[in-house]
């Protein structure tokens, strides 16, 4: 019973991750200017949760059209562990050997500015965007430690949601 879930489920989070991975090349070697875009940021979402859903729809199936919660979670839990953990491990290697300084530092800059003109947006005050600059300094955005934490982070989130459409796609068995 859980082959199939394994199955379709890396099957699917490789080839999340996959597209993960291109995505973060384009938008890393590319297009820096879009590091911060929100709406790229809803779209990669929506992107991890659809392939979920993928993965549950084809455990279904493959299952004779019943499907547990545990089944269902566990199809849409191995698709965005792996396509998560994929994408993780890229960007790791990349910010630690590929990228140069100075595009670290570009994409950094980026981030700044998103952060200002957010903080300018909601009315911060001077104070609390020039203390948000001073700890800007001393932030590493792409060392491991937040690359890690960046992964953890976003695999609950992508959890939770998970616990949400496995709800919904769920069906008793009868017997």
């Amino acid at each position: 019973m859980t082959y199939p879930l394994k199955k379709i489920g890396f099957r699917n989070g490789f080839i999340l991750g996959c597209l993960l991975i291109l995505f973060s090349t384009y938008i890393n070697v590319y297009r820096s200017e879009l590091y911060a875009d929100v709406w790229l940021g809803f779209a990669a979402v929506f992107v991890i949760i659809a392939f979920g859903i993928l993965s549950i729809l084809q455990t279904k199936k493959r299952l004779g059209g019943l499907i547990s919660f545990k089944e269902a979670f566990s199809s849409y839990f191995y698709t965005i562990l792996l396509g998560s953990f994929m994408s993780s491990f890229y960007l790791l290697l990349l910010y630690l050997f590929i990228l140069s300084p100075e595009t670290k530092e570009v994409l950094k800059q980026v981030m700044i500015d998103y952060g200002i003109n957010t903080m300018k947006q909601n009315l911060a005050t001077q104070k609390d965007i020039d203390q948000a600059l001073e700890m800007s300094k001393t932030l590493n955005p792409f060392s491991a430690q937040q690359v890690l934490a960046g992964f953890i982070k976003y695999l609950l989130r992508d959890c939770l949601i998970g616990f949400l459409v496995a709800l919904i796609f769920r069906n008793k068995r009868t017997l």
